[in-house]
């Protein structure tokens, strides 16, 4: 009994300790990253750059930058803001659109020739020439490789890849088939040839 007697303060006392509140470093999370809405992305860089914005109704999101002012972002970062959002931008030559990047394949995109440079996250379209192999044979190959809305199909005729995806990835995907591209010349497939009709 004795020993139980003396046992029940060092009880007492180290429940209340485990019932007391916390300090506030014990109990401290860290704090929520402020959010804006991406409108305010799209004003700030429109005063940035003068360029004129027409903006989708379905543009809607909050948008955390950290160590980026909202206000204040150039053009390439804003298509990265957007991307990351799954939205896209083009330039109609008059006004830039912001849609959402599942409609991104429809747009007015420009095609990519030669060594032209474009931002990464800009969506282009872009033909390659395929010399040694099937262009048919690498969609399947190539296709996982990209996001959703983009696009790939071969063309047997020209023995060619038509593709449209943002032109970090579509410089990416050209890299690959360089790689894959060797090998002997393959003949690429005969198209017909349509016949003018005949005249009684």
């Amino acid at each position: 009994m004795k020993s139980r007697a003396r046992l029940l303060p060092h009880a007492c006392a180290l429940l209340a300790l485990l019932s007391a509140p916390h300090t506030a470093a014990e109990t401290s999370t860290p704090p929520a990253r402020d959010a804006v809405e991406i409108d305010r992305i799209i004003a700030g860089t429109a005063r940035k750059t003068g360029k004129r914005f027409l903006v989708d109704p379905r543009v809607r999101a909050q948008v955390t930058l950290v160590g980026l002012d909202p206000d204040n972002l150039d053009y390439p970062t804003f298509l990265s803001v957007l991307q990351m959002h799954g939205f896209a931008a083009f330039d109609d030559g008059k006004y830039i659109r912001v849609v959402p990047d599942a409609n991104a394949r429809q747009q007015p995109i420009p095609l990519l020739t030669g060594n032209g440079s474009h931002a990464d996250a800009e969506y282009v379209s872009r033909v390659i020439a395929v010399k040694s192999v099937p262009a048919a044979m690498l969609v399947p190959l190539l296709r996982p490789l990209l996001p959703q809305q983009a696009h790939m199909v071969a063309f047997a005729c020209t023995n060619t890849l038509l593709l449209v995806d943002s032109f970090a990835n579509v410089k990416r995907i050209e890299k690959i088939v360089s790689s894959m591209d060797v090998g002997e010349p393959y003949k690429s497939e005969k198209c017909g040839t349509t016949q003018p009709a005949k005249s009684d």
